[in-house]
Parts: structure tokens; C-alpha cells; sequence
């Protein structure tokens, strides 16, 4: 089978050329889980690819990679991780740093998000770091959503999830029901995250209810 040729290099090459590319792209990874997947990957063929072409060090070496990754995302997936949602005061110093130093990244989500007096916004901390922030404007008993953003390194649907578990409890007493976006986002995390298609004043939205079933 090795024997086969695709576009005159066997099959043999490509195995050492897919595992060379999915190393390099685990270096291009923000997110530490995501770098250990692709990594992962990549050592697993560098190992079978040393193994086939009779190089043991290649084989051992990378196949001693495979256990050390397989090791951390095991650590990873076991560990307890502490959350915690700090709601955001007016004019706070720490708000304006985050927006202005994240601003470009941010933009690329949200390029219509303005900053307005009376908007509700909260930090949510991971490990008692900054790993996101919400920020919505109150629509009568809804909220409208101008912007859910995650750091690129916590972008793996934990911080999303614990804060729309959270939200109910915390926008009850500004007598918010459900939360909505009107503008495009990830569609993927937002269906993750338990929004529905919705209709509001004609306009297309995606919703979510806050209110818990008895």
C-alpha cells in the first residue's frame, strides 16, 4: 500500500508531510487544548512514518511526544477550573484597558460595538483571570447583546457556557428575561450556547431564554 504514488510522491511522503503540517499548525494554535490536539496528531504519524522508513529514533522519539500530550489533555480535561462573573461597573478603569488593548481582535467580531452610558457588562474570570466579557443594552425585559467576546486563548466554549448558565440568576434583578443577538456571530457557538431563531420587529434574531423551568 505504502508503495502507491499520489501526484508522484508516495504515500510514505505524504504521511511525513501531513505530520510536518500538523505540527506547524499546532504552533499556530492561541488555545493550549487545541495545540495539544494538533500536536497530537502530528507526532502520531511522525511516529508511524519513523517506524516505516526503519528510523527508530524518529519512531521512539515522537511516539514519547504522543504519551506526553496524552498525558496534559488528560490533565487538562480532569482539572477543576474556578469561574467567576464580576459584573462591570460605570466608568470602570479596568473596562476601558481591556476595550482599548483587545480592540483590534474585537473589532473583527464586533465592528459595530460603540461603548453607551447604561449598557450592563460583566467580566467573566477564569482561574481569576480575565478570560471574557458581555456587555448588552437592556431592551424592556430583554437584553440585547452588543458583545460576548473571549480571550483567544479561552475560546473553547467553557467560559461561554458557565456565563449563560450564570445569567439568569444575575439579570434577574434588572428584570431580564432572555438575551438575543441582532447582528452576526459564530453560528455554532451560539446554537452551543442554546440560542433559537427568532423574529423581532420584522428582523431576523437569535434568542435565548433566561427563565428556568419549575
Amino acid at each position: 500500500m505504502l508503495e502507491y504514488n499520489i501526484l508522484g510522491i508516495q504515500l510514505l511522503e505524504w504521511i511525513g508531510y501531513a505530520a510536518s503540517v500538523l505540527v506547524l499548525i499546532s504552533l499556530t494554535m492561541t488555545s493550549i487544548v487545541k495545540l495539544r490536539w494538533y500536536n497530537l496528531t502530528g507526532a502520531i504519524l511522525f511516529s508511524a512514518y519513523g517506524f516505516l522508513i526503519g528510523s527508530l529514533p524518529v519512531g521512539i522519539m515522537n511516539f514519547l511526544i504522543v504519551c506526553a500530550n496524552l498525558y496534559n489533555l488528560q490533565k487538562m480535561y480532569k482539572r477543576k477550573e474556578d469561574f467567576k462573573i464580576i459584573e462591570i461597573k460605570e466608568n470602570d478603569e479596568l473596562l476601558t484597558h481591556f476595550l482599548d488593548f483587545y480592540k483590534k481582535d474585537i473589532k473583527s467580531f464586533f465592528p459595530d460595538y460603540k461603548m453607551e452610558k447604561g449598557q450592563l457588562g460583566m467580566f467573566v474570570l477564569r482561574d481569576m483571570a480575565v478570560a471574557g466579557i458581555f456587555i448588552g443594552s437592556k431592551d424592556q425585559t430583554e437584553l440585547r447583546i452588543e458583545m460576548d467576546y473571549a480571550l483567544p486563548q479561552y475560546r473553547d466554549f467553557k467560559v461561554g457556557a458557565y456565563l449563560y448558565n450564570q445569567l439568569s440568576d444575575i439579570l434577574q434583578k434588572h428584570d431580564i428575561n432572555s438575551v438575543y443577538f441582532d447582528t452576526g456571530i459564530n453560528l455554532k457557538y451560539m446554537e452551543k450556547m442554546g440560542f433559537e431563531a427568532s423574529n423581532k420587529d420584522g428582523n431576523s434574531i437569535m434568542q435565548k431564554s433566561l427563565k428556568k423551568s419549575s
